[in-house]
């Protein structure tokens, strides 16, 4: 794969994780849905043919995703607020579905899967 289509891919993340950003969390924090910001996802160091570098974008997907959707409000507990946590979710499989590779694809589906079956 070329440079300049590895940049081009990883340019998509953050277009996709600042849109979802604010369709997710848009009314809950200030009524309003430009709440919004942009995080770029560099994957150009990675060969996404080796479950290693997969496992690496996934996982720099999940932060920016984490970044882009804000400071987690305090609820008064360790875990974050399902309006954060849905913000996140939403911005990773929108990143995973933009970018659009099989095996990161199949990587997600197999977290989400997990997450699921532990409740």
């Amino acid at each position: 794969m070329s440079s300049i289509t590895k940049y081009a891919l990883a340019a998509a993340a953050p277009a996709t994780l600042t849109a979802w950003q604010g369709v997710a969390l848009g009314d809950s924090l200030s009524g309003s849905q430009d709440q919004t910001r942009a995080v770029v996802v560099r994957f150009a160091d990675l060969d996404l043919n080796k479950p290693r570098d997969v496992q690496i974008l996934y996982h720099r997907i999940s932060l920016a995703a984490g970044v882009a959707c804000g400071e987690r409000e305090g609820t008064g507990s360790r875990l974050p607020p399902p309006s954060w946590q849905r913000c996140v979710a939403v911005a990773v499989e929108s990143a995973v579905s933009q970018l659009d590779r099989p095996a990161l694809s199949a990587y997600h589906r197999s977290r989400t899967t997990d997450a699921v079956r532990r409740g």
